[in-house]
Parts: structure tokens; sequence; C-alpha cells
């Protein structure tokens, strides 16, 4: 059983003309809203286990009443319309939710419920048939959403401040904190560069095989994807496909229509495979055997810093940081940029690339 996503006939006239129907999308807000699904339910997320039992420590029994108040919008999979149906994208999270405000704002309420009805009809209906619940959704109960449709239909103004509270609470509590220490931005960007290149050199049919996501083919004109159930999608000439990669949505694969085109949000956390020789793997382990360099990291990982900043910060002289700074951008740890006349030090992905969630083992304890 699959869905079956065709093409418009303009987009399959070519290699470049399909290529051209094709987009990257980065956002910090679908990471944010994935991993809410994940501490729905760690047992069922492997992958993120570690992060999911050291998140819910810091959260509170009011923060998990909330969760599964809301946890319509993201239990299986979000709705376009809370991504402002891609309308617009942004850099950052705090643009992203702003614009999410902005756009619930002068959205129809009515327009929201529906959607939210119609996912959680699809889900207790096509979507999570009883095939689909003893494969991807074992254990997987659908929750009650009256409640927070009710709430929506009578006052939806204070729906949405309950929910951006709760994000801003989760954001200060947890999220934050991991998009650092787990160099989710870096991840995202290499993703999609790394992607973004094989699709310009090779064109998306290959692109498909390349993703290394196995429930995605290419197969007589049309990209695949198996689920347990059936859905035809034909999408228009000017229709396109947004590929969402992520770092919490193993072992999902989300698909989702919106006025625009599909959707695709896969797993991209398989694709954490950096590769070092040994020399260079000596020079990592070197650079990172001094507490001062550590301590280093950590500073940097929280914002950019010059020399200047990070010697005030460790009570250290200049000289002191250069030599430490210079060890570290020798083992391509740290790299450089210019903003005006200032050299700002900041950590590449080498060693989250490596180590994940390496700066979540580290404290700013001297």
């Amino acid at each position: 059983m699959t869905i079956k996503i065709k093409f418009g006939n303009y987009a399959c006239q070519t290699n470049e003309t399909l290529t051209q129907r094709i987009q990257f999308v980065y956002s910090p807000l679908n990471e944010l809203f994935r991993s809410l699904h994940v501490l729905l339910n760690p047992r069922h997320h492997g992958m993120n286990i570690d992060w999911a039992l050291e998140a819910q420590r810091s959260l509170t029994d009011d923060f998990f009443n909330q969760l599964h108040y809301f946890e319509l919008i993201y239990e299986l999979g979000t709705p376009p319309i809370f991504f402002n149906n891609f309308e617009q994208l942004t850099a950052n999270l705090d643009d992203e939710i702003d614009n999410l405000k902005q756009f619930l704002s002068h959205e129809d309420p009515q327009v929201v419920v529906k959607s939210l009805v119609q996912v959680a009809q699809q889900r207790e209906n096509q979507f999570i048939p009883k095939m689909a619940k003893s494969l991807e959704w074992r254990d997987y109960q659908p929750t009650n959403p009256h409640q927070l449709l009710k709430d929506l239909r009578v006052n939806p103004a204070k729906v949405y401040e309950q929910l951006f509270a709760f994000i801003a609470d989760y954001r200060n509590r947890v999220f934050d904190q991991t998009w650092v220490d787990r160099s989710l931005s870096q991840f995202l960007v290499n993703e999609i560069k790394d992607q973004s290149k094989y699709l310009r050199d090779n064109g998306f049919v290959k692109l498909v095989n390349h993703l290394e996501v196995d429930r995605l083919h290419w197969q007589q004109d049309q990209l695949i994807v198996t689920k347990p159930f059936d859905q035809q999608i034909d999408l228009g000439n000017h229709d396109v496909i947004l590929l969402v990669p992520s770092y919490f949505v193993w072992p999902h694969l989300f698909v989702d229509r919106f006025a625009g085109g599909v959707t695709i949000t896969y797993d991209s956390l398989n694709k954490i495979k950096t590769k070092v020789n040994t020399d260079e793997l000596v020079s990592v382990f070197k650079a990172l055997s001094d507490p001062v360099r550590l301590r280093m990291l950590k500073y940097l990982a929280d914002e950019p810093l010059t020399t200047q900043s990070l010697g005030q910060i460790m009570t250290m002289s200049a000289s002191t940081v250069s030599h430490h700074l210079k060890l570290l951008k020798q083992a391509r740890l740290v790299k450089t940029q210019k903003d005006r006349k200032f050299v700002l030090y900041s950590p590449t992905s080498l060693i989250a690339d490596l180590i994940p969630g390496f700066y979540s083992y580290l404290n700013q304890e001297n």
C-alpha cells in the first residue's frame, strides 16, 4: 500500500523541469513540534530516547497537562496550517513563531478547526488502520481532541494565547538549549546543502535514493511513498514538493497536502556519518584533552565570541586565548567569521557530528 504522488505534465517534461518543483525547507518550528511528538511517546523514538528522558526531568506536571491538551497538533504529524501553509519561510524560530501568531490572528478560526477535525478523522479512519498500528504506530492510542476543538470554537484567541505560552515555556525549559547542545541549526543546514548539491548535479529521480529513506522510491514517473494505506495525490503544474529534514521524526515519514503542493518530512538523523582520518582524529582528541578548550567550546556554542570577549569571560589573557583557539581551529573544531571590524569564533559541526549531543555533556564549572 502506498501514497502515489503524480507530477503535472510540465514538471515531467525534462529532468530540469522536474527539479524545479523540488524545494528544501529549513524550519526550527518544525523541529519544535516534532520534538513535542517525541515527548508524547519516548518509547517509540529510540534514536532520541536519551534526549527525551533528560528533557522530562526539566518538565512539570502542568507542562505535561498542556502537552496532552495540544497534542492533536503534533501527535502524529503537524498540519501545514501551523506552518502558515508555508506561505512564509524564515531563518529563525522567533520569526517563525511571530509569523504564525500573525497568520492565526487573521485566519478564520473555523478553518483551523476544520483542519484539526480533518486530521482527527483521518487518523482514526484512514491513516491509522489496524495494519498501521501494528507496524508504525504500535501502542498508539488516539487522543480525545474534543476539548481543544470545543475551546477553539468558543474562544480561539484564548487558545492561541495559551498555545504560544506553552511553546515559550517549552523553549525556556528544554528546546532552546537542545537547539544549541545538539547543533540542530548546523545539522539541518548541512543536510539541506548536501542534498541540494546532489539534486543539482544528479536530478530528483536519483535524489530519491540518495535521501536514504527506505519508504521513498521513484516508479513509472511517480513518487511512491510506502504506507499502510493507499492514497493518490495529483500535483498541478505550479505545485511543489517541499522536503523537510528532521532530527526528531524517526521512525516516521510524514506526507501532508497543502495549497501549494506536498510536504514530506523525513528523517535525516541517519546522515550523521562524518568520517575523518586517523591524523585528524588524533588532532581532535588532542584539542579536546584540555578542560580550558572544552570550556571554550561550550561558551562558543552558546554564542559566537571574539578573542577579547572570551578572555574576559574566562579571565585569561588574549595571548592565552589565542593559543587555545589556534589549536581548536587546527583541529577544525572552530571557525571564524567577520562582523564589521570584529572576528567572531564559533564551533563547526564536526564535534556534534562525531559525538551527537556533545555539548549536553559539558557544564560551565571551572
